[in-house]
């Protein structure tokens, strides 16, 4: 039975969004049968792409788009789900799809594995080419793909020059480039400046002292919960303690300790995440930064039921990260289309694999794809309205983003939405975005040094949701609790590599 992939695991999702992907539906996500290659096409190079669930859809129209050339090279997409040995993995016994659970995906991904460490059929690689998306990154850290600078030397289009030399720099490993992201954003909190005052990075006793001198009545985040404080400022920066480049975790980490025990000070809701209760005493709340949208960010009145907008750049708010001792607490993370080329595959193969992966990060490509334009009409005036939906993230390439802020900026993409609906977003704002806005966006993201992997196993998610709902509940202390993140997550990452 040919079942959707239209499932975004929980692995991708469960930090807001951040690394996850629209998938494609459709069964031309599976590689086509030879007999359906036309017949000019038969001889030509097969680049193979892993995918366990699904391509995104401006991705497969790209596919589409590139076969149908006459260049010698026909990319095909090998979907692992639609294998005979998993072919039933997640369907109950109404033959519906549920999604996977944790032993099939592990399944799964032991083929894909053995798949690349003993064959030379898969060509290229991304998160989506894996149930567990952390498989990707310890394979990229351990050299298992190209260095894409070797491609780019001889691009003219796509080249250090034309990409953010920025997010470059942050995805090299020892100066070489296994994979750059099409599309990324930036993860920080904000807060208003009378309470949190104008620094931008705190250390957690800067962010600890800050909150004791804040009014009666306040909330972090919009909530008092200690389950729902966890939720919303720890598990967001869970990443800080995991180091994919030498398979480690610190969860035993004095940063981790007492921002735990910050959340442990406030009542708990018997281990459970509850609704917010929402006042206008906010001590920070979470900012991510996912387009130049951003820039104008809103504020919810309470007492007057009505959104408040403001320009970031203002200065009546701050950003100011994620607590950590180094001052590093905001992050950039990949959002769309991160994907490596396998080493283990001829010069030949590597040459024309680059040749289809170059075209993600083309200026038209990534202009395009920015902003999905749709067209509705009105059955009984006749009229048509157009809505843009637009990607989170900024385009690595230059000229893309530049195309995009302009965009913004004379009104090109009126009357958006966003992939994940978000009340904080600015859509009914009357404030336009300007220059300014655009150059305080850049400026933030040009000042953050930290890339992480954001796309977290949903089973280490559960090894630390699993002791930190214990600990909030009152069930075992908070020595025992460190104990056992630290030692179930080392078993957990040393099982990955």
């Amino acid at each position: 039975m040919k079942k959707k992939a239209a499932f975004l695991l929980a692995a991708l999702t469960l930090l807001t969004g951040c690394g996850s992907s629209p998938v494609s539906g459709s069964d031309s996500t599976i590689a086509p049968d030879s007999s359906d290659v036309p017949e000019e096409h038969k001889d030509d190079t097969v680049i193979t792409i892993a995918s366990v669930h699904g391509i995104w859809e401006p991705m497969q129209k790209l596919i589409d788009e590139f076969n149908a050339r006459d260049n010698g090279i026909r990319v095909e997409v090998k979907n692992y789900a639609e294998e005979e040995d998993f072919k039933d993995f997640g369907i109950d016994e109404k033959g519906v799809f549920n999604g996977y659970d944790t032993d099939e995906l592990k399944m799964i991904d032991f083929r894909v594995t053995q798949d690349l460490l003993n064959k030379d059929t898969i060509d290229l690689v991304g998160q989506f080419s894996f149930g567990n998306a952390a498989k990707y990154e310890i394979f990229k850290q351990r050299g298992g793909f190209c260095d894409l600078y070797e491609f780019m030397k001889d691009d003219p289009e796509v080249n250090p020059d034309t990409l953010s030399k920025h997010i470059l720099e942050l995805n090299e490993r020892d100066g070489k480039l296994y994979s750059m992201p099409a599309y990324y954003a930036a993860w920080s909190m904000t807060g208003k400046s009378g309470y949190v005052g104008t620094e931008r990075n705190w250390t957690v006793s800067e962010f600890i002292d800050r909150w004791e001198k804040m009014p009666e009545g306040a909330t972090v985040n919009g909530t008092n919960v200690a389950e729902n404080i966890y939720y919303d400022v720890l598990r967001t920066n869970t990443t800080a303690f995991v180091d994919y480049v030498n398979c480690e975790v610190h969860f035993d980490s004095p940063d981790f300790r007492r921002m735990l025990e910050f959340c442990s000070a406030f009542p708990s809701n018997m281990g459970q995440k509850s609704e917010h209760d929402y006042n206008d005493v906010r001590f920070v709340q979470v900012a991510p930064i996912f387009n130049y949208k951003s820039a104008i960010a809103s504020e919810m009145n309470y007492a007057e039921h009505k959104s408040e907008y403001y320009r970031l750049r203002d200065g009546s708010h701050t950003l100011v990260g994620f607590p950590t001792s180094d001052r590093r607490g905001a992050y950039l993370c990949s959002t769309h289309l991160e994907l490596s080329i396998c080493a283990n595959i001829s010069a030949e193969k590597q040459q024309a694999a680059w040749k289809f992966l170059r075209e993600l990060y083309t200026e038209q490509f990534q202009t395009d794809s920015f902003a999905d334009r749709i067209e509705s009409r009105n059955p009984q005036t006749g009229e048509t309205s157009v809505q843009y939906v637009l990607l989170l993230g900024f385009p690595i390439n230059n000229a893309a983003r530049a195309n995009i802020a302009e965009g913004f900026i004379n009104g090109s993409y009126e009357n958006t939405n966003t992939i994940i609906p978000e009340d904080e977003y600015a859509q009914d704002s009357d404030l336009r975005l300007e220059q300014a806005d655009i150059d305080f966006i850049d400026e933030y993201i040009s000042s953050i040094d930290r890339w992480e992997f954001q796309s977290t196993d949903r089973e280490l998610f559960s090894i630390v949701e699993d002791e930190v709902l214990a600990y909030l509940h009152g069930e075992q202390d908070i020595d025992s609790t460190i104990d056992l993140i630290q030692n179930r997550a080392s078993i957990w990452i040393s099982e990955q590599s």
